[in-house]
């Protein structure tokens, strides 16, 4: 500390308390202060927002006498009585107004002048009563919605993968295999390659498939609520527990789908792999194992060797989840595939929006061939969408005008483009759609080639593809040089 600031915090016109307290009063979070007899000495604005109530019910009383808390089951009492910090702890509780509150809660304890004495404890808790609620919720909407489509939870099946490249057969026949057998499987690709429905189609066409398909985002749940969705409660683990079985349980003689593994927080991963090894599951609070046998398929979006690196991904986990690995290859690798994609999408989004489309003009294709597509299948999906949106309701195509403004703007004046007056009719409709489609692939790998002074390496990379998959179309495309 400078001279400044000691000079500031000995100004006797300055009351430090007072400054303190309006510190930690914009902090949202909850701070809760008690002394060494368990009294209330501080209770801050973001507490009152979370537990909606006053300080001035708070300030001064015991725990006892303000919470439906004793000194088993009060965070704050058991860290004053060990000295203990309890960090990361999720809890549930009651104030004596009967207002339940949900938290996760860091809870320390105080000392007198850097010393062993406690004087007090001090904790910082976040709200999770919301997010708890609307995990709730999410989840039974996603059981209502595939209740209403299928009796076990799906709504696809292998006939729904729409694609002519070699990647994406090989991938659909490895799977039908993968399917029979009931070896966990990880699937690895991009975001928006069609990870889900692969796990759909390969629990539709197993032995199980009369079974429940149980599906769970593990980025989309707050790590320390993640626990209870996947384990179920009993009730008494925590104050407002409820008995509940977990997904496990739900998806027993079905399939779990753990999407997006490496979000998962490390410290539960571990207690994962418990469950996967023992075939066994213990709710929270509970004190037996239940026996479960589901069938686990898990999905990843970045390399597993990156995600076990990185420390994203505990690798022992990995090898009990990737005893069969699938990839899905990204769509800039699978350019083929964008033709049969882009009529797929147009028919289904026609019916719902009653319109009269039935391609996209040569434009348009000869820009989705040159676009990298990020967001893959998904961005393609909703590309064509937005196109259908604008299209006028008795139009045949889809023009450039129609497609999303950012692609547009990219390629719509570029001026290493096709001569597509020349070369390719105007009006591309499904029956020509997949020669032509060949036929500007053709024109556009021989250009990069050429500009690339034909050097394979170059050239993949212009072209946004590796090295192999550039090779194969080549081959594909007759080219020769």
């Amino acid at each position: 500390m400078d001279e400044e600031q000691t000079a500031t915090l000995q100004n006797p016109k300055i009351d430090l308390t007072q400054l303190l307290a309006q510190s930690l009063d914009v902090i949202n979070d909850g701070i809760h202060i008690i002394d060494r007899d368990g009294v209330t000495v501080f209770y801050s604005r973001g507490l009152e927002k979370i537990e909606r109530n006053k300080a001035s019910s708070v300030v001064g009383k015991h725990i006892s006498e303000t919470y439906r808390l004793d000194e088993e089951s009060s965070i704050l009492l058991k860290v004053l009585k060990s000295g203990e910090a309890i960090t990361n702890h999720r809890t549930t509780y009651y104030t004596k107004k009967g207002n339940e509150i949900n938290i996760i809660t860091n809870t320390y304890p105080l000392f007198a002048g850097g010393g062993r004495k406690i004087i007090g404890a001090v904790s910082v808790n976040s709200n999770i009563t919301s997010n708890k609620q609307l995990v709730d919720t999410v989840i039974h909407l996603q059981r209502q919605l595939y209740s209403n489509l299928t009796k076990n939870g799906t709504r696809y099946n292998f006939e729904d993968i729409i694609g002519e490249s070699t990647a994406i057969k090989s991938a659909v026949q490895l799977a039908k295999r993968i399917a029979v057998n009931m070896s966990p499987v990880l699937i690895y690709g991009e975001t928006g390659t069609g990870k889900e429905l692969f796990a759909q189609s390969i629990h539709n066409h197993s032995i199980r498939a009369k079974g429940p398909f149980v599906a769970v985002n593990c980025a989309a749940i707050p790590a320390t609520l993640l626990e209870s969705v996947l384990f179920g409660t009993v009730k008494g683990a925590f104050t407002g527990a409820e008995d509940k079985t977990g997904l496990f349980e739900e998806a027993d003689q079905g399939t779990l789908f753990l999407d997006e593994i490496s979000s998962m927080d490390i410290s539960l991963q571990s207690k994962l792999l418990r469950v996967l090894e023992s075939k066994t599951v213990r709710r929270l609070g509970g004190k037996t194992d239940i026996m479960i046998n589901p069938r686990i398929i898990s999905a990843i979006n970045i390399d597993p060797q990156e995600a076990i690196n990185k420390n994203l991904l505990r690798q022992d986990l990995y090898f009990r989840l990737a005893v069969v690995t699938l990839s899905i290859a990204p769509l800039r690798e699978r350019t083929v595939d964008i033709a049969p994609l882009t009529s797929y999408f147009i028919n289904a989004t026609r019916r719902i929006m009653n319109k009269k489309v039935e391609g996209a003009s040569a434009e348009v294709i000869n820009i989705f061939l040159k676009h990298n597509w990020p967001g893959n299948v998904r961005e393609l999906q909703h590309a064509v969408e937005h196109a259908m949106n604008y299209a006028e309701d008795q139009a045949r195509l889809i023009e450039l005008k129609q497609i999303p403004p950012h692609l547009l703007q990219k390629y719509g004046d570029s001026k290493d483009g096709l001569d597509l007056d020349k070369n390719y009719p105007k009006n591309i409709s499904g029956a020509d759609l997949k020669e032509i489609i060949k036929r500007i692939e053709l024109d556009l790998v021989q250009k990069a080639l050429k500009t690339n002074d034909y050097n394979i390496t170059k050239t993949a990379r212009s072209l946004g593809m590796s090295r192999q998959n550039l090779q194969q179309r080549i081959k594909r495309l007759s080219i020769s040089f």
